[in-house]
């Protein structure tokens, strides 16, 4: 005891003492109550070894926490930080597993306290780290507190793998499934299973999360959600589907019959120790036909497989996208016949009519490059059309016809839905009553309460079956309006069910994606190359023409740029525009002639104009004119808007722009070849 105390100095009494106090488990601290009385009463030992009571600071924010790490321990955070600022005389704890499970935790620990000179106390003895002997004491002992951390772990896992290989490791049951004693069944509910089974169906149709939700929103479909994932805790409530709820359930194998243990492990990262998503045959436990599944396995490997070819930020560029909203007939299988990437579609709006374009933008995109292709789509869609029409075989053709059967069933389903709804909102209503029935009536309290709550399902019940009618209403109106029966003669009328606007279009993507395995587009001059792959590997190329760009369909047509070029030979900007409104033409865009645009025409074409043609001719301008008669070109304006000037001349515009024939032509009169301006 003397060896012991006599580690301790003034310069550890001058400051203070630290009682870190930590149990594993809440658990532990309400029922191992001596434990924590014991790492208390240590405070009294640091007294007996000189510490003022009030320089003993007692740190235990950490009770309830494991040691196995110091991230979420505020505590010992807390004290390494005092530590490290040479604040502590002494670190006390009952043991050292007390302060950390962790040998680098530690390690740190006993490091900041050798540099401050702080000393260890537990139950045993005291500890100076600068010293060999007790460093190597602290080690050992911090050494064997990890390992039995490990060994009572392991003991714990192994146990609890060998009842997972079995099968029957209990875990909390994803929505949709109960324990019935030890063996998980599907919920009784049969509301429950049956949005369970809506969802999926739904998915076999519209191959997204997304079109699920959307679907489920547009029907106004609620869908069950248990928010505790404790066992047997926590009523089922009703709400609008989310995106992260379909794909929970998609990517859970537990609907397809699947035990499995291991999904998720823990794995170390710089931030210590966080769990991760494995791939599957890194699973610890992975058992088929275990229980009573919603869909088949090989269903559930389909629809990971559709998930992943959705997934927007996927490495590959092979995987087809899903059929979307828009009216482009083959977004989703187009590839650039220029540099070989998939092309991407965008729309325009015309007329109030969607315009599809296919773009090659993936350069533009990565690499602020220019855009490889732009096509325009609707040429290509009609052609695609006109050749699917034409290859239709009744063996094809019966494929398509589900996808319009499907129309009906969907509605039924729909039905289905709401008369679950009204029957489980009767049966409330009906327990409702039979509680208020039974009740005191001198009990007002408790009368007073049931009766509320009958008025509450009596309503619940009156709101489900006015949904009822309305949904009804809804469905029979559609029936009134679209007419199926052609479709058991749909080999000979395809192309009007094709072709109808009840049809919507991602159905007739759909029914495209089961004749057509992929187009490669390219544009050629004034032509686009269309190479279509068909299902079965059969190929077909096809040369279309291209529509006009936009500017091209607002092109003057060339009749009118003849007789501009015609009448440029004698007349002005002015004289031509007059004479084309005459005749009653317009330009690309409809509109009337005016001088400015008869002036752009004939500089777009290359058309001279007037003064051109006549200075080519040799005429002279009014400067060179007035030099050679010795005059200012004014003094010669002057003459010819005065009178005075006898000879030819020519006004080629408005502006009082004159030109001179040459000397050789003075005895030609203006009038009889171009008119004379005055």
């Amino acid at each position: 005891m003397y060896q012991e105390s006599s580690k301790i100095t003034n310069i550890h009494l001058s400051k203070i003492a630290i009682l870190y106090i930590r149990q594993s488990t809440i658990k532990q601290v309400y029922e191992n109550n001596e434990s924590t009385l014991r790492q208390y009463a240590l405070k009294d030992r640091l007294v007996a070894l000189g510490w003022p009571f009030e320089n003993i600071v007692t740190i235990d924010q950490d009770l309830g926490k494991s040691g196995s790490d110091a991230k979420d321990r505020e505590g010992f955070q807390e004290l390494v930080g005092k530590v490290s600022n040479n604040l502590v005389g002494a670190v006390a704890s009952i043991e050292c597993s007390r302060l950390s499970r962790s040998s680098a935790d530690w390690s740190r620990l006993t490091q900041f306290c050798a540099f401050t000179n702080t000393l260890l106390v537990d139950a045993d003895g005291i500890y100076d780290p600068n010293d060999f002997n007790d460093r190597l004491l602290l080690g050992l002992k911090a050494t064997m507190s990890e390992a039995e951390l490990h060994f009572l772990q392991a003991r714990m896992r192994g146990g609890l793998m060998n009842k997972a290989k079995r099968g029957e490791l209990k875990y909390p049951l994803p929505i949709g499934y109960v324990y019935d004693g030890d063996s998980p069944i599907k919920d009784p509910d049969a509301e429950i299973q049956n949005a369970i089974d809506m969802l999926f169906s739904t998915f076999r149709r519209v191959g997204s999360a997304h079109g699920v939700v959307a679907h489920f929103r547009k029907k106004e479909y609620k869908f069950p959600y248990k928010a505790s994932k404790r066992f047997g805790q926590g009523e089922v409530s009703w709400i609008n589907l989310k995106i992260v709820n379909v794909l929970n359930i998609l990517h859970n194998p537990y609907y397809a019959g699947v035990y499995s243990y291991g999904r998720n492990q823990m794995v170390w990262t710089p931030d210590g120790k966080k769990s991760a998503a494995k791939p599957r045959e890194d699973w610890y436990v992975f058992i088929k036909d275990h229980h009573a599944q919603y869909i088949i396995y090989d269903e559930f490997e389909t629809n990971e497989n559709k998930l992943s070819a959705n997934y927007t930020k996927r490495k590959s560029q092979d995987a087809k996208t899903p059929p979307r909203e828009g009216v482009a007939l083959i977004q989703g299988l187009v590839w650039c016949g220029k540099c070989g990437r998939r092309m991407t579609n965008k729309y325009k709006q015309k007329g109030g009519k969607q315009i599809p374009y296919y773009l090659c933008q993936k350069s533009s995109v990565d690499d602020a490059e220019k855009v490889c292709q732009s096509i325009h789509g609707e040429a290509i869609d009609a052609k695609i059309t006109e050749l699917l029409l034409a290859r239709l075989t009744p063996e094809v053709v019966s494929q398509s016809v589900s996808v319009q059967r499907e129309l009906d069933r969907r509605q039924d389903e729909t039905m289905n839905y709401y008369q679950m709804r009204v029957d489980k909102c009767a049966y409330e209503a009906e327990l409702a009553r039979k509680r208020f029935l039974n009740v005191d009536p001198d009990n007002r309290l408790v009368a007073l309460e049931l009766e509320s709550n009958w008025n509450i399902r009596l309503k619940n019940l009156s709101d489900a079956r006015e949904e009822y009618n309305r949904q009804s209403e809804i469905i029979e109106r559609t029936r009134n309006i679209c007419d199926y029966s052609s479709l058991d003669n749909l080999a000979v009328n395809f192309s009007e069910v094709f072709k109808s606007s009840d049809v919507s279009p991602k159905d007739k993507k759909r029914m495209v994606r089961y004749l057509i395995e992929d187009v490669t587009l390219n544009k050629i001059n004034k032509d686009i190359l269309v190479n279509i792959r068909y299902k079965g590997y059969t190929s077909q190329s096809v040369m279309i023409e291209a529509p006009l760009l936009s500017y091209e369909a607002w092109t003057t047509s060339s009749e009118v740029i003849n007789i501009i070029n015609d009448a440029a030979e004698t007349m002005t900007y002015e004289d031509i525009s007059a004479l084309l409104n005459q005749k009653g033409l317009k330009t690309g865009k409809g509109m009337f002639f005016t001088p400015l645009l008869v002036r752009k025409l004939m500089y777009t074409h290359g058309v001279p104009s007037l003064k051109k043609r006549l200075l080519d001719r040799g005429y002279q301008t009014i400067a060179e004119m007035a030099t050679s008669m010795d005059i200012t070109p004014n003094g010669l304006r002057y003459q010819i808007q005065s009178g005075k000037y006898r000879g030819d001349y020519v006004c080629v515009s408005i502006y009082n722009e004159y030109l001179f024939p040459p000397v050789r032509d003075c005895n030609i009169k203006s009038s009889a070849t171009i008119p004379a301006r005055l």
